[in-house]
């Protein structure tokens, strides 16, 4: 079922259920939202999912559990960003990390991002999803490479809602993507500009309450799925 302006109502938005209640009713309705978003966790909008792994034994934040903060400069746009600043307020994120000299495993995940961003702006989602993917190579990353690297990767820059972001030096990478996303990386032995990174893949789902909807592990993301459940977790807000 779609609404007039031709988006999923697949989800309720918590907007449109407080405003139902009016402000008497919005603090009783509060606890039950719960029961109307993400099965009693009042955190969430999507159901904990049926293969998630163990959150007490992984090292980065999953299904349910507070996004870290940061702040990062956009370069290509000349501003920084951070994930509570008002310039992402009422926005679902979708966070990961990369580096535009990568041979293979960057080129899936940018690429299959740059698909869902598509399908969510056909959809009508553009003002309600935006991406947000950080690079953990400053050095090679520079403003105009990634300003390249968005039109080999066919990223619609027009849409408004794709971001890359770039820490001003590897300390700061290392800070946001290592330590805080838990996208651990390793420079090869590589002589030069030659080198390349081993690293782990993981896409954050965020909700605009910063908590973690979805965790993606691999590299060619599901598009359909990925684009359906960031467009579901906005619905609700």
């Amino acid at each position: 079922m779609t609404q007039p302006d031709g988006r999923s109502s697949s989800a309720l938005s918590r907007r449109q259920y407080l405003a139902a209640f009016g402000a008497a009713g919005a603090v009783s309705a509060a606890g039950c939202l719960g029961d109307v978003f993400g099965g009693g966790d009042a955190a969430v909008v999507l159901d904990e999912p049926s293969d998630e792994l163990d959150s007490d034994h992984l090292p980065y934040p999953t299904h349910g559990e507070s996004f870290p903060d940061f702040e990062l400069p956009d370069p290509i746009a000349g501003e920084t960003i951070s994930t509570d600043s008002e310039t992402l307020a009422d926005q679902t994120l979708i966070v990961t990390g990369f580096y535009a000299f990568c041979p293979a495993e960057c080129l899936l995940l940018i690429g299959s991002m740059a698909e869902t961003q598509r399908v969510v702006v056909n959809d009508g989602y553009a003002d309600d999803v935006t991406f947000l993917p950080i690079t953990f190579d400053p050095e090679r990353d520079t403003p105009e490479e990634l300003d390249d690297y968005a039109d080999e990767m066919n990223v619609d820059r027009d849409a408004g809602n794709w971001r890359f972001l770039r820490p001003e030096d590897e300390a700061e990478a290392r800070a946001v993507v290592d330590e805080k996303l838990a996208i651990n990386y390793e420079q090869d032995d590589g002589a030069g500009d030659t080198y390349e990174f081993i690293h782990n893949t993981l896409t954050y789902l965020v909700n605009p309450d910063r908590y973690v909807e979805r965790v993606y592990r691999d590299d060619d993301l599901p598009v359909e799925t990925l684009a359906d459940e960031a467009m579901t977790v906005a619905d609700a807000y």
